[in-house]
């Protein structure tokens, strides 16, 4: 049975808790496992929106450098036009060492990390023949479509350029 307290605790948190908060307000300092459902329910919870999707690793030196301008777009453009969903493919069991190594050189980088037993089943959910590049990025319209796909690091122009061709 709950004491007093604790329920007026409870109850106090459940009045001032944020309602509606948008499912990409993840806490940068967690890497959420991403399956093939999740990454179907973040595309679908982002539909109104251009999503830039960020396949990177932390062995990959390129992503490593397209990451900060990734970041750049991301504070520049507004929440409700934008979305960066960063997904790292380094393998689930290396989660740990993710987060601890994202913390470090992208702390402010919200980011979820490949839980499939292979990159192609993730990916699949959106590039069936996906070669398994990295960094590959795909842009998606306000109504959810792909409308390309960037494999290899890009200036920060290029995406630019791409994001205001997808409607942003």
């Amino acid at each position: 049975m709950m004491r007093p307290i604790a329920r007026l605790l409870a109850a106090f948190t459940l009045a001032v808790a944020p309602v509606g908060l948008a499912s990409d307000q993840h806490d940068p300092g967690i890497l959420v496992p991403m399956d093939r459902d999740t990454l179907r329910g973040e595309l679908s919870s982002s539909e109104g929106r251009v999503v830039l999707v960020n396949l990177w690793a932390t062995w990959c030196t390129p992503c490593l450098r397209e990451i900060p301008d990734l970041l750049a777009l991301e504070a520049e453009l507004p929440a409700s036009d934008f979305r960066l969903l960063a997904i790292s493919m380094d393998d689930a069991y290396s989660e740990g060492w993710v987060t601890e190594f994202k913390g470090k050189h992208f702390p402010t980088l919200v980011s979820f990390i490949n839980a499939e037993l292979d990159m192609d089943t993730l990916v699949s959910v959106i590039d069936p023949v996906w070669n398994e590049t990295l960094p590959t990025s795909y842009i998606f319209n306000r109504e959810g479509e792909v409308v390309k796909k960037v494999q290899g690091k890009k200036p920060i122009a290029f995406f630019r350029e791409q994001l205001v061709a997808a409607g942003l």
